[in-house]
């Protein structure tokens, strides 16, 4: 909340900074696990790092000029073009800076190398929390600092995001093929999801905002559902390490709820129709379209069905995938069954009638403005 409302880069950066100490006690907090500590002590350094560049960023455009108010620099920026030729380059270098931060934040690649392990090491239910919760606040805050206050070099922003948003489809497509363990493989696909919301980003239009809100809405739902399902895939002799896609294995015999749950949330993932996945990434690539990015539609839509082929994959290990010994799997917990149906009658509702959403994401994208 801090962070959304925050409206001085000074304090963008503190509430960053309290938002982000509190991710790395989640990511270390299993005391005993020396992956959860390893974990931990990665995202502390690399965040740190990242904080380092931001708080440099805004340095250098305090420097040169003077305030660090939203309103004051976007009322500056609005005035003389005199202005801004004298102080363009010192600008752009704090710019760099700042965005930098922001991409390593959000796991875009290549900024995106601690993402993985983090993932991979902290406990199940921090990942859950920081694979869902921050991203909404940080691509609110960043929307409003760069299509509001900074909008006048919105032709360094559209090349910077386009970049980053290549780069994470083709990463998180590619390398998440060769992925056997679940997080890791998560982990990626959060990457190639932050391509897509970024390529909406990149269409700097109230359109194109509107879409990044309503597919970064139906990711947190369904990433809900998908860290719930691997709660719930429980053996008596899985707790103790990361579980791997042999641990899905013929789930539907054992458990065809939980396996029909899985099947919903990995389609909408994939953007397979009459799931609410699919009218998100659709309305992505008609905004990105209509702004004329026609390359880099095309070319995340080609990544978007080899990405479809592994979560494919994941539906042939709960289906199809024979065991060679009987397991027995320890019942879902109550309030988990609770939040996938939930979440899993959304995905399917929300395509059926979105409007309430989208109008949701409207109003969203009209309040950054």
């Amino acid at each position: 909340m801090l962070l959304v409302s925050s409206f001085d880069l000074i304090s963008l950066y503190l509430a960053i900074e309290l938002q982000s100490l509190c991710l790395y006690v989640l990511a270390a907090a299993k005391k005993d696990s020396t992956f959860s500590t390893e974990s931990g002590l990665k995202y502390f350094i690399l965040g740190s790092f990242s904080s380092g560049l931001l708080l440099f960023g805004i340095s250098i455009i305090y420097g040169t000029v003077g305030t660090t108010n939203f309103e004051n620099l976007s009322l500056l920026f609005a005035g003389s073009n005199d202005v801004l030729i004298n102080l363009e380059s010192s600008i752009i270098i704090g710019l760099v800076f700042i965005s930098a931060a922001f991409f390593f934040k959000i796991a875009a690649a290549p900024l995106h190398m601690w993402s993985p392990d983090v993932y991979e090491g902290a406990p199940v239910s921090s990942t859950i929390f920081f694979a869902v919760i921050p991203k909404i606040a940080m691509f609110s805050v960043f929307l409003r600092l760069f299509q509001n206050v900074f909008s006048n070099f919105h032709d360094f922003f559209l090349l910077a995001t386009l970049l980053f948003a290549m780069f994470s489809v083709t990463i998180g497509s590619f390398v998440a093929l060769k992925q056997k363990k679940i997080k890791r493989l998560l982990a990626y696909s959060s990457i190639s999801h932050v391509g897509y919301m970024l390529l909406a980003f990149s269409a700097n239009s109230i359109e194109g905002t509107q879409a990044l809100f309503f597919y970064l809405i139906i990711y947190m739902i369904t990433s809900v559902v998908l860290w719930s399902l691997l709660l719930s895939v429980n053996t008596l002799k899985n707790t103790d390490r990361s579980k791997t896609l042999v641990d899905l294995s013929y789930l539907s015999t054992t458990n065809p709820l939980l396996a029909f749950t899985g099947l919903i949330a990995f389609f909408s993932l994939a953007g397979v129709p009459p799931l609410a996945g699919f009218y998100a990434k659709m309305t992505i690539f008609l905004t990105t379209i209509s702004s004329s990015l026609i390359f880099a539609s095309v070319f995340a839509i080609l990544t978007s069905v080899i990405s479809s082929y592994y979560y494919i994959r994941i539906i042939k290990n709960l289906y199809f995938e024979k065991r060679e010994n009987t397991t027995f799997f320890v019942p879902v917990s109550r309030s988990c069954s609770l939040v996938m149906g939930s979440s899993s009658f959304l995905l399917i509702y929300l395509f059926i009638n979105p409007t309430l959403l989208m109008l949701l994401a409207e109003k969203m994208a009209l309040c950054l403005f």
